[in-house]
């Protein structure tokens, strides 16, 4: 008998002092543990997004989500608050949609800026309801006790790539950045996400952030730039150095600098998991 089957039948009734002894002694033949020494939180003990403390058993869990981003405290608590407060008319499902619509908003809104520089208001506005619709979602069907973690994840994800795109490409065809530094930043957004999705399937726990920059991180220096580039004016992407435009080089380096780290990334999890997974 397993580790993992001895704990749960232990709940239900407990066996005699010994026999429980004797039973924690077995190795454990299914329960996938990681190594000490590593600095990967565990789905033991990693923070998670649960909208709500569970009341016996559910769903199995397929995989455990991981969020250490800066704000990732402070989010979880205002999602949670949210939850509660949400009108019962309003589904999960709504609320993936809200995210989709919100960030063709962004595509629109900085696409419209060569129009109107006012159109950044319609931009920030597009990344709030992103925002809301894209993390609230999976709170709330967590906190109603309505998760569908095959079909849930798939919609939800979908969704994400789709609404990814739509932003990056905004920004893209706005007067503030370049189509060139725009597909860089969406290459290494999309190179991460794969990354996440493949640790989904293979370790089973879904990581929110990395290096501390998660989503709502990345909504928010959007805005900051976006808010920026209103007060530079347009003539930001103008500048040019040694004939190469700066906002591209500069663009490039950051992205250079993320992918050595994505590299890195890479190589630690292949060295501290390879052990566990090939058992």
């Amino acid at each position: 008998m397993s580790l993992k089957l001895s704990q749960s039948d232990g709940a239900d009734q407990g066996p005699p002092r010994a026999e429980r002894k004797t039973t924690l002694a077995e190795p454990p033949s299914t329960q996938l543990d990681l190594p000490q020494q590593s600095s990967e939180p565990t789905p033991r003990s990693a923070p998670t997004d649960d909208g709500a403390p569970d009341k016996g058993p559910g769903k199995p869990v397929h995989h455990v989500r991981v969020n250490n981003s800066f704000l990732g405290t402070h989010e979880r608590n205002i999602l949670r608050s949210l939850a509660v407060r949400t009108p019962a008319a309003v589904t999960p499902d709504q609320l993936t949609l809200l995210g989709l619509i919100g960030a063709l908003l962004v595509l629109v809104g900085f696409a419209a800026c060569n129009v109107s520089p006012w159109f950044v208001s319609v931009a920030i506005l597009g990344l709030f309801l992103n925002w809301l619709g894209d993390s609230l979602d999976g709170t709330l069907a967590r906190y109603r006790k309505i998760e569908r973690p095959d079909f849930g994840y798939f919609l939800d994800h979908s969704c994400d790539l789709i609404s990814q795109t739509f932003i990056f490409v905004g920004m893209g065809l706005s007067p503030y950045f370049t189509l060139f530094s725009a597909q860089l930043a969406l290459s290494m957004y999309l190179l991460m996400t794969s990354f996440t999705y493949l640790k989904v399937l293979v370790l089973k726990t879904h990581h929110l952030s990395y290096y501390g920059v998660g989503a709502t991180e990345l909504r928010l220096l959007v805005i900051a730039w976006a808010l920026f580039a209103l007060w530079y004016g347009p003539g930001l992407i103008d500048a040019q150095f040694m004939g190469v435009r700066v906002i591209d080089g500069t663009i490039f380096s950051l992205w250079s600098l993320v992918f050595v780290a994505f590299l890195w990334k890479v190589w630690s999890d292949m060295k501290l998991f390879r052990p566990i997974l090939d058992k």
